[in-house]
């Protein structure tokens, strides 16, 4: 039996999947990891914590499966962004992995936006709409002024570029990767001379780049002995989380979307051309070709349903917790919710917002205030979809990700609001399922990563838009946008 290893390397843990060559999902392990946060707005870990966690990941699903070292052909990858390593030359580690959503450099993007660097100019250069401190050009700018040690690193290594190394020796990244760190020519392909510039460093720092869906090298002696595969398996390029998961529910067609709900909402569009707007991010998808994404995202959505269920219910299964709120009709009784606990993302960008419930009564209950805030997260797909829309994509289906997806209630509000089918995925690890198709790719079991997604994808349901239903749900994103503008201004 030919099967796939695939890493989906995440902020809290890392999912190991083991993958036969017909995309069915042998087996599966996570493990978790929490980093630390010495100061307020830092998030840093030790890089061999994720060394290890692979290493745990892929002994426990090949016991799982039953499946031996010589039955893994080939290792495929997805990951968190931003999140970097510095190492030396002997692979020492100069300094704990600092985590994407780290945001000790904020002070460094005021500073650059205010001397030199204008959002549009950045936005043309990298394909990002907003300066965020979150991405690596800018954390490796405080490092040189904090710890200038760090900084003259041999080396800078992304998360997956970090496992291929310590599998492989060999130090490259893909396109999709060197995207997130802020510091890559969207249009030309490359790394930015002027970006390293601005962060102190050469482009000989950086890994080289390939391409998704081609061997990237090939397992040492010594690391395979660790890990438990052969000497001489394939590692392949991958692709940051959300495209490896849109590969992996086959969003491979100019006009399809694919959604994650969850800590925070993101969702991608694939184009037939890279589109330069302020209100979204854009580059290369992972897909090759001539194919592009379009990529809006909010900074919190289901998490708001967490932190409500945990308050008023805690231990109560979700479920239980959202029975009959299907029953409440749209509107959810006048109440409104602003589900912006940590700020907005596109299009508005407003990272001094806070969180809103407003309309509430005595007569409100807890289903009343669950299903507002599933009709908000419902309201902020339709406005990160609203920017592609207006830049005359026509968007056909929708196929929804994360711990969301699991509720038929959710995936219809948002067929009814969107006007649009909305689709469950038969296999909701996406981005394991993404990783492992480029790894079949790189060992030429399939010929393309259209070819393999296309074979693999399969949708478990599909929630039709309900026409009578649609002017109601209008209502409910104006009242929804009017709360905005009022409330944020």
């Amino acid at each position: 039996m030919r099967t796939y290893i695939s890493f989906d390397i995440g902020t809290t843990s890392l999912k190991t999947a083991l993958v036969s060559s017909d995309g069915k999902l042998l087996a599966q392990h996570t493990e978790e990891y929490t980093p630390a946060s010495p100061r307020p707005g830092w998030l840093e870990m030790e890089g061999h914590a994720y060394w290890l966690a692979a290493v745990a990941g892929t002994r426990a699903v090949m016991t799982k499966a039953g499946v031996s070292a010589g039955e893994v052909v080939s290792i495929g990858l997805s990951s968190q962004g931003q999140t970097y390593i510095p190492i030396d030359r002997e692979g020492r580690e100069l300094y704990p992995a600092i985590v994407w959503i780290d945001t000790r450099a904020q002070n460094i993007v005021d500073e650059w936006q205010a001397d030199w660097l204008s959002r549009q100019e950045f936005l043309e250069l990298t394909g990002y709409s907003t300066m965020s401190a979150q991405l690596t050009v800018f954390k490796l700018e405080w490092m040189r002024r904090n710890v200038p040690r760090a900084h003259d690193a041999w080396m800078f290594l992304c998360l997956p570029d970090y496992i291929a190394w310590r599998l492989t020796g060999v130090v490259a990244t893909d396109p999709q990767t060197a995207h997130g760190t802020g510091m890559f020519d969207v249009r030309n392909q490359c790394w930015s001379k002027k970006m390293l510039a601005a962060a102190g460093i050469v482009e000989e720092q950086l890994p080289v780049v390939g391409q998704p869906g081609t061997i990237l090298g090939r397992v040492l002696e010594g690391p395979a002995a660790e890990i438990g595969l052969l000497p001489g398996t394939p590692i392949c390029f991958g692709a940051n989380d959300q495209f490896a998961g849109a590969l992996g529910v086959g969003n491979i067609l100019p006009g399809m979307v694919s959604e994650t709900t969850g800590t925070a909402l993101a969702v991608v569009t694939t184009t037939d051309r890279l589109i330069a707007d302020s209100r979204v991010c854009s580059g290369v998808h992972a897909a090759p070709g001539v194919l592009y994404f379009v990529l809006s995202f909010t900074n919190t959505s289901a998490i708001v349903l967490k932190w409500f269920r945990d308050m008023v219910a805690p231990g109560v299964g979700y479920d239980e917790f959202l029975a009959g709120v299907e029953d409440i009709p749209p509107g959810s009784g006048g109440l409104t919710v602003l589900p912006h606990f940590a700020g907005t993302g596109t299009p508005d960008f407003n990272s001094a917002a806070k969180g809103a419930i407003l309309g509430l009564t005595l007569g409100h209950t807890p289903k009343h205030i669950a299903r507002a805030i599933m009709e908000s997260c419902a309201c902020m797909l339709v406005d990160c979809l609203e920017p592609v829309r207006d830049l005359g994509v026509e968007t056909n289906c929708v196929r929804s990700l994360g711990g969301a997806a699991a509720s038929d209630a959710w995936l219809q509000m948002k067929a009814d609001m969107l006007g649009l089918p909305v689709e469950r995925p038969a296999c909701s690890e996406a981005a394991s399922l993404g990783a492992a198709m480029m790894a079949a790719v790189g060992v030429g079991d399939y010929a393309s990563i259209p070819e393999v997604s296309s074979a693999w994808y399969h949708t478990l349901k599909v929630f039709e838009p309900n026409g009578q239903l649609f002017d109601a749900y209008a209502e409910v994103h104006a009242k929804y946008r009017d709360a905005f503008r009022r409330v944020y201004d």
